[in-house]
């Protein structure tokens, strides 16, 4: 089976938020570009990835890992290591980060700057290593369509929102128009009522990357 892919495309989410927010990215852009994604099993069957084939017939090869916690994150580059690039080592791999840049800035993070040497050691296989990382939760950049997110809560923008990062300002701003804010899975309604290209071309984060590789 692994003949016919050519490329291989590894995504490193922080939590199951961004994994649902980037899940509905490459929906919309396959949908944009003719292409199509497909869950496949591979092995014995409990590993899960997905093809995605594009108009012109190339087939990428793709996985993801959830880290779930930050303390995980530096697990994520032996991930790389072993599952995609030692794995199949006849791709060329492509590796996507997902998460919270803010979050290594904190006090109380456990993610020490030897901890960053070290992902970045395994992730030296990868061709590419591209850094989708927002200097906020994934809700900021979920924010910056506040239009749609209204219109999602049939209720008008407001002048401002309250909190200091983008998870505390959806929550407050769900709760201000009777609704609670659900992370993970639960938070697909509001992610599918996002404008994707208007976030593709105006967010904080540099989600045109991934457009740019997979459908240059």
């Amino acid at each position: 089976m692994m003949e016919e892919f050519s490329t291989g495309i590894a995504f490193i989410f922080e939590g199951d938020t961004e994994k649902e927010f980037y899940m509905v990215l490459l929906e919309h852009l396959c949908c944009k570009h003719c292409a199509k994604m497909e869950r496949i099993q591979i092995s014995s069957g409990t590993e899960v990835a997905y093809r995605l084939t594009t108009e012109d017939n190339s087939n990428f090869f793709i996985k993801m890992n959830l880290v779930n916690t930050i303390t995980q994150i530096p697990r994520a580059g032996q991930w790389f290591s072993t599952q995609c690039a030692e794995k199949y080592k006849s791709l060329d791999w492509h590796v996507f980060l997902c998460y919270d840049q803010d979050s290594y800035k904190e006090d109380i993070s456990k993610f020490y700057e030897g901890d960053w040497v070290e992902l970045r050691r395994y992730l030296k296989k990868a061709k590419s290593v591209n850094d989708i990382a927002a200097a906020a939760d994934i809700e900021d950049i979920m924010l910056q369509d506040i239009t749609h997110i209204c219109q999602y809560l049939n209720c008008s923008v407001p002048a401002s929102l309250k909190g200091r990062k983008g998870k505390v300002k959806m929550k407050n701003l769900f709760r201000e128009n009777g609704m609670v804010y659900h992370e993970g899975k639960r938070a697909r309604p509001v992610i599918e009522a996002l404008d994707m290209e208007f976030l593709l071309n105006e967010s904080i984060a540099p989600l045109g990357s991934i457009e740019s590789l997979i459908f240059k």
